[in-house]
């Protein structure tokens, strides 16, 4: 068969791939293999990947091309195998040759671990660069090795002369191959002479060629019987017998022999006399088939098999599945004719079949007098039988079989007439048999009038029940201009605000008032009056229902409380928050909620300890992270994470008053301010709320100014014992009384206090000691950077409630001392440093990319890649996740996590996943939510699972989203011109 028409969606593509294909007007393996690495990359949608898996199949498709073409001669045939037996070593670094050897280790499934003593370093260097097969690096020399991340000159060498013994050693094997490859091609001209006409390769493109030149039997050459014979099969043109055999025409009843013979020395005769011509089209010259009238006829066909739908330009090249021989201009200048004679129309940028309306070809049919056209007009227009049966003296049922008759006839004599089955009115049919509507409604908002209701009703077609909520997404049944029509009816007792229709109800309209006019803080109150006085100003009418009023305020206010579209704070003050716009990875991630068990704090805690973090999720003080944590925190998850009352939250069981005394034990002697101001430190308590409230159990601790507690001293050869089983430079207090009672079965646990800690080397802070380090900043140095590479995984676990570790980290990141290469894992500059970088090098790499960059805009290492920047720091082999951190510790560059990625922003501003997305939107004015989303991932490196999600991000912005045409606008403005442009279809 000819793999040249083969369609695309046949050779294993991604959808990815052959839509991006698809898009492009490349259709079939013929149209592919003309596409070149720069012309595919010039495809919009089509990223690097895509390009990549395509090029491999143009590779592999390119060595079966011989296979399909026809020999035009005997020696064509023996050119085809070359003379490869005396050369293998030469023939093998042919184009051909390497194609055809890739194909084939392909198809073998041979995998690089047959490369026999390869080094498990050159091995692993493939490996983890996505190399598995031998067909992927057989011909790769060692300059293409070279390119492989982190790959050297040993290994490439290695890897090169291992790929060169293979092929040798296979040469056998690859030989006997290609032998059998051509051997099946090596045909006898005379066989395939034989075999071409009645070949089922060649079935569709000899159908091709009798269509577009058929003739009816009654026209032919045949003998009245031999017609008969046919058409009693319904068999009416010669493409409707061409392929029929003497089997076939024997299973007709009534057939002679002569009667087979007479039909079967027919299409012998056809084809022989068509013989050069359809050779023609076999071997891809199609110009035989296309002159103006062909192509028109075509055309129709087209159309009549989509009713009233429209084609563009190349929509009709494919589904007419028009040749590339009939260019765009031939095309242009049978549509423009057509369109000129009133056959078709165009609306647009589509064309559209032209139908007679009913009744205008009444008013001209013949089969029909003029007193039953009289009747069928008048009850067209909407009289009633008995009205009608009056004015022509008849009964009223004879008005009516009269009109049933004869409808059926003005109908036979169009479709006889004109060959199409469709009246104007018959738009119509889909949506009058399938929906439930309002006779007077869809008059005025849809264009159905009384006369084309009536027409439907008198041809017998029956009311549809189906919900007409469902049609707008209907969309393979109705076109757009009509769906649009449809929404807007549905949507009347909706209010148009912004660029989005927003339901009259209250929920709706609360969450429409907060992003409008809420976006700094505004009490609950304030926000009743807001909320009243903008539907007034919207003149809706008054409905309990919608209002606020005194009954409601309440049960809004709780319910309001709970949603994800604001944030609830002290005093009942709201802002405006989009919750689901945001990603909060990189939030949770900073506070660690996972490390915390049976402890519990003030959110005014993680507002002290973490500010970058707040600030770059805009969460402006305790009770809105308190708030915020409520609704995107499962109850109960993490250690029994709990929200207990503004703004504390909780992990399983908490004992306070045992909590504060340990931390006095660790601490007395202290004031009751001081420790008041300790506590608060420690656990983010209100110092007030500490004095006047959680200080009472301690009363009998307090005299004269100070809490005192007598430290126990510990027996030496306690804490000789105890040391020996102290191995490392930091525990928490709790982790050495744990340890001591169990060394000491019934021992005093006060006994573990500031006093016998630092006498045993430790110096102590209010919960933890460290020691053999000069400070805490300085311990975290060493864990950080004693190996060149540090999974800080375990770190982050472990000094969840050490507020100097994370400082320690974030100031050596901003330092350029520690760099994060992948998510958690850091690297030294020690280790960079080893490699001839220097903090020049990387401070450089933040300047050519700020150079690189327009301001106010959104980038990726992936996305400045795309776009042509090159730097030397490539070279060190990192993933983008390296580059981009370096960026986010730049004052220039503004970062957030979207999507899985880390997505920069050149200036100071705050970003968010709807920011980035609803910018993107507007680059564009609009654009398919699919090629959004693919833009996202393959400019952006961003990872979506789940276009819904793309969806609602930009919900509240200016952005419009059209849900029946599952496209993003940049807002309604461009929207409403669109659907100007749609008014007329």
């Amino acid at each position: 068969m000819d793999v040249r028409a083969i369609s695309i969606d046949d050779i294993g593509l991604s959808i990815r791939a052959s839509n991006g294909l698809h898009r492009a007007g490349i259709n079939t393996v013929g149209e592919m293999l003309t596409q070149t690495w720069e012309s595919l990359m010039e495809i919009r949608s089509l990223g690097k990947k895509s390009v990549e898996e395509i090029l491999q199949k143009i590779e592999k498709y390119k060595v079966y091309e011989t296979e399909v073409d026809l020999p035009e001669s005997e020696e064509d045939v023996d050119a085809e195998l070359p003379d490869i037996l005396g050369d293998y070593s030469t023939w093998v670094q042919t184009d051909e040759g390497k194609a055809f050897c890739r194909s084939w280790l392909e198809e073998k499934g041979i995998k690089i671990d047959s490369l026999e003593l390869l080094s498990a370093r050159a091995y692993n260097y493939l490996l983890l660069n996505g190399y598995t097969g031998m067909h992927q690096i057989t011909f790769m020399n060692v300059e293409d090795l070279m390119q492989i991340p982190r790959m050297d000159p040993q290994c490439a060498e290695e890897i090169a002369g291992r790929c060169r013994l293979f092929l040798e050693e296979k040469k056998d094997d690859i030989l006997t191959s290609l032998k059998a490859k051509h051997e099946a091609v090596e045909k006898s001209k005379d066989e395939m002479l034989r075999n071409m006409l009645h070949s089922e390769a060649n079935h569709d493109k000899i159908l091709q060629f009798v269509k577009a030149n058929d003739e009816d039997t009654d026209s032919l050459a045949l003998s009245v019987r031999a017609r008969n014979a046919l058409n009693r099969q319904g068999h009416f043109k010669i493409s409707d017998f061409i392929f029929l055999t003497k089997k076939d025409l024997w299973d007709f009843p009534q057939m002679g022999t002569k009667t087979v013979d007479e039909i079967l020395a027919f299409i012998d005769a056809y084809l022989a006399k068509n013989e050069d011509r359809i050779r023609a089209i076999l071997s891809g010259d199609n110009s035989v088939l296309w002159d103006d009238s062909v192509v028109a006829g075509i055309i129709n066909e087209a159309f009549n098999r989509i009713g009233f739908g429209g084609y563009s330009l190349r929509e009709l090249r494919d589904k007419a599945e028009l040749s590339d021989q009939i260019s765009d201009e031939q095309l242009k200048r049978i549509l423009g004719s057509m369109i000129a004679e009133g056959k078709l129309e165009y609306v647009d940028f589509r064309c559209y079949r032209v139908y007679q309306k009913f009744e205008e070809y009444l008013s001209s049919c013949s089969e029909i007098g003029d007193r039953t056209k009289q009747i069928i007009s008048r009850k067209l227009a909407g009289e009633t039988l008995e009205s009608i049966a009056t004015g022509f003296d008849l009964t009223r049922e004879r008005i009516r079989q009269i009109i049933s008759k004869d409808i059926k006839k003005v109908k036979k004599s169009y479709q006889t007439e004109t060959g199409m089955e469709w009246f104007d009115e018959d738009y119509y049919r889909y949506f009058f048999e399938t929906y439930s509507f309002n006779r007077k409604d869809a008059e005025e908002w849809l264009g159905v009038s009384k006369e084309i209701f009536n027409y439907l009703e008198l041809s017998g077609f029956k009311r549809g029940s189906r919900d007409l909520e469902e049609a707008p997404d209907d969309y393979h049944n109705m076109d757009l201009g009509f769906r649009l029509r449809i929404k807007n009816y549905l949507n009347r007792d909706k209010l148009f605000l912004d660029g989005r229709w927003v339901n009259k109800n209250r929920a709706d309209l609360e969450e429409y008032v907060v992003w409008k006019y809420c976006t700094e803080n505004v009490s609950y109150n304030e926000f009743v009056r807001i909320y009243n006085d903008f539907l007034h100003e919207e003149e809706v009418p008054y409905d309990e229902d919608i209002y606020y009023t005194d009954a409601v305020k309440r049960t809004r206010e709780n319910k309001l409380s709970g949603d994800r579209f604001l944030l609830w704070k002290q005093n009942k003050q709201i802002r405006y928050y989009d919750i689901d716009g945001h990603d909060f990875t990189e939030l949770l991630d900073a506070l660690n909620l996972d490390a915390y068990e049976n402890i519990e704090y003030s959110t005014l805690k993680f507002m002290r300890n973490y500010p970058e973090i707040m600030e770059q999720y805009d969460i402006r003080d305790q009770y809105e992270l308190h708030n915020l944590l409520r609704k995107i925190v499962p109850d109960g998850s993490y250690h029994d994470f709990h929200c207990e009352r503004m703004p504390m939250i909780r992990f399983g069981i908490f004992d306070r008053d045992g909590a504060l005394l340990d931390l006095l034990i660790d601490n007395a002697p202290i004031s009751q301010a001081d420790f008041a101001e300790l506590v608060s430190h420690e656990y983010g308590y209100d110092s007030a709320t500490v004095l006047g409230t959680y200080l009472q159990p301690l009363a009998s601790y307090y005299h004269q100014g100070l809490y005192i507690i007598d430290q126990k001293a510990m027996l030496s050869e306690e804490q000789k014992k105890l040391l020996e089983h102290l191995d490392d430079d930091f525990y928490y207090m709790d982790e050495i009384r744990r340890l001591y009672v169990s060394i000491f079965p019934g021992a005093d646990i006060e006994k573990i206090n500031p006093y016998n800690l630092k006498t045993m080397g430790f110096s102590v802070l209010s919960r933890y000691v460290y020691r053999n380090h000069s400070s805490l900043d300085a311990y975290f140095r060493f864990l950080l950077t004693r190996n060149d590479i540090t999974d800080i995984t375990t770190y982050r676990r472990r000094f969840v409630y050490v507020v100097a570790f994370s400082g320690t980290l974030i100031n050596m990141k901003n330092n350029l001392e520690i760099f994060e290469f992948e998510p958690n894992q850091i690297i030294t500059f020690r280790k960079l440093a080893a490699s001839g970088i220097t903090k020049d090098n990387l401070l450089t790499f933040c300047d050519e990319v700020a150079e690189f960059v327009e301001d106010s805009t959104y980038l990726s290492i992936q996305s400045i890649k795309r776009d042509g920047f090159v730097s030397e720091l490539f070279d060190l082999g990192f993933s983008d996740w390296f580059y981009a951190n370096l960026l986010t510790v730049d004052d220039r560059f503004s970062h957030a996590k979207v999507f899985g990625n880390i997505i920069l922003y050149k200036g100071d501003e705050h970003i968010t996943i709807q920011s980035f997305e609803e910018q993107l939107i507007k680059e564009h004015g609009t654009i398919d939510v699919y090629d959004l989303m693919t833009e996202m991932e393959e400019t952006y490196g961003c990872q979506i699972t789940n276009r819904l999600d793309v969806i609602y991000k930009v919900k509240g912005t200016d952005v419009y989203y059209d849900e029946f045409l599952d496209r993003f606008y940049a807002n309604t403005g461009v929207f409403n011109r669109e659907l100007d442009a749609t008014e007329g279809i």
